[in-house]
């Protein structure tokens, strides 16, 4: 007998290709650290992703975390092919990819980590309680998942979008779904001006976005936003408990205006974060979750705040830059400092740990070594460091640094998959796991042959080979270039030897 198996929409389109710097075990266990939960104490965690689609998030970490190891699930079987052919052609001996319904097919293993990014929200409800338990079951006693989902009340401003998408799509407008939007937002009345605006908002960011992101972000049959005290309901039905978010500056109740804060107070945990979400029109969250029996044997509770005293043990690194508008690293006043989308002015010791940070970038140090260095205790750098990490100006925390290197060698080397992606387009990835966006067409030359082998003399010979015909490139102009460009790929964090 024939057997027919419906064609995955994800098999026509495969999604993008993305990695999550905040879905990183390393950075789930700041997180766990914060909020006083003992999470996985081993040195080479075991990490299941569902829903791993190309592998974008899962290669990346495989690559910078060798010890570890890792499994990737995904229903479309083209994304898994692609997947594995990624992690055939990078030599990764540490992570595999399986096809399979997972929210379905029972676990007989268990993971430190769970990561399941974009899946919650965009299967059929009926299947959600099916997939909490799968992620329950594939826990070990102190793991920790990551779920991310769509939510309310965020996504009711988006919802007319998505209904007018979807209806568009189905009448074949002319010009597409993009198009019909933007006419859509033309069209409404001025009188309705904050209904245009969100019709608007949303036509921008599809522009801003591929095809793949409007096919299963607004034209999927599936998606379902909901509210978090909806969500953790159904987290307490599988036995799983609320440790807290991945990215605290978005959602931290600590963070909240002072009249807001004195209305959640006295709520329990899952009525103030709904609060918390109506008064900042949240339309992403990104749970983190932990086994209730581990909760309960050891009383953990979400706290309402992090607890700065974790970073003490921690290591620090910055994206940040000083613009040396206050007299040098030697003064005492004001100082700018810029990177990663942020601006901030400080003065005193945070301004002196930046320098120091600034010093190592894009390498860590612990804050017990950065209070020495700048002459102040750890307990005041720590303090200084989480204010700087939670409101999300650009520093970041870690329990580990992976391999990586601020200097460049004679013969550099970067990670294979961002080497890969290099040369066959897609996302770059760092050691840290965050995406960087290269300047030019040179510089992601240059990374794609960074293998170790590879001397900066034979790259500036294959940047001379590279030139377009009738362009006329030196030797000394080339070994120019490739030295730029890998002073470049240094700071960035793309270099591992």
């Amino acid at each position: 007998m024939v057997q027919w198996r419906m064609i995955d929409a994800y098999d026509l389109v495969p999604y993008t290709e993305h990695a999550y710097a905040e879905s990183h075990p390393d950075h789930l266990q700041v997180i766990a650290a914060l909020s006083g939960f003992t999470g996985p104490s081993s040195l080479t965690p075991r990490v299941l992703e569902l829903g791993c689609g190309r592998g974008g998030n899962l290669l990346a970490l495989a690559a910078s975390w060798p010890e570890a190891s890792f499994v990737g699930v995904d229903r479309s079987p083209a994304q898994v092919r692609d997947a594995t052919r990624i992690a055939t052609a990078a030599l990764l001996s540490n992570v595999s990819f399986v096809v399979a319904d997972f929210t379905r097919e029972p676990s007989t293993e268990t993971f430190d980590f769970v990561l399941c990014h974009g899946v919650y929200s965009w299967i059929p409800v009926g299947d959600r309680p099916a997939l909490l338990d799968r992620i329950r079951a594939a826990l070990a006693p102190q793991g920790i998942a990551y779920v991310s989902f769509n939510t309310l009340p965020g996504w009711y401003r988006r919802l007319a979008a998505r209904d007018f998408l979807r209806f568009a799509a189905r009448a074949s407008f002319a010009g597409g779904p993009r198009d019909a939007l933007l006419w859509l937002g033309k069209a409404v009345s001025p009188e309705l001006a904050p209904y245009r605006g969100d019709l608007l908002a949303v036509h921008e960011r599809l522009l801003a976005t591929d095809a793949a992101y409007l096919t299963h972000e607004y034209l999927a049959e599936e998606h379902h936003p909901v509210h978090v005290a909806t969500f953790l309901e159904e987290c307490a039905l599988a036995d799983l408990a609320y440790l807290g978010d991945a990215i605290p500056s978005e959602t931290a109740l600590e963070l909240l205006p002072d009249a807001v804060r004195a209305r959640a107070d006295p709520l329990d945990t899952s009525a103030a974060l709904t609060l918390a979400d109506f008064t900042r029109d949240t339309a992403f969250r990104r749970a983190l979750l932990v086994r209730s029996d581990t909760a309960r044997a050891s009383s953990f509770g979400a706290p309402r705040a992090l607890d700065p005293r974790a970073v003490v043990a921690m290591r620090a690194s910055s994206r940040l830059c000083p613009l040396g508008d206050a007299g040098g690293s030697g003064g005492s006043g004001a100082e700018t400092f810029e990177g990663a989308g942020t601006r901030v002015v400080l003065e005193g010791a945070p301004r002196a740990a930046l320098h120091a940070l600034a010093k190592v970038a894009p390498r860590s140090i612990s804050c017990v070594e950065l209070a020495h260095a700048i002459g102040a205790s750890p307990a005041r750098v720590a303090s200084e460091l989480f204010e700087l990490w939670i409101a999300g100006a650009g520093v970041d925390l870690h329990l580990r640094e992976p391999e990586l290197v601020s200097t460049v060698s004679r013969r550099p080397r970067a990670s294979p998959v961002a080497r890969w992606h290099a040369i066959e387009g897609g996302p770059v990835t760092n050691a840290w796991h965050q995406e960087v966006l290269l300047p030019d067409t040179v510089v992601r030359f240059v990374l794609g042959r960074l293998d170790g082998e590879t001397t900066t003399e034979m790259l500036a010979r294959a940047v001379r080979e590279r030139a377009r015909e009738g362009e006329r490139v030196s030797e000394v102009e080339a070994l120019s270039l490739v030295e730029a460009s890998l002073a470049i790929l240094a700071k960035a964090g793309l270099l591992v030897g």
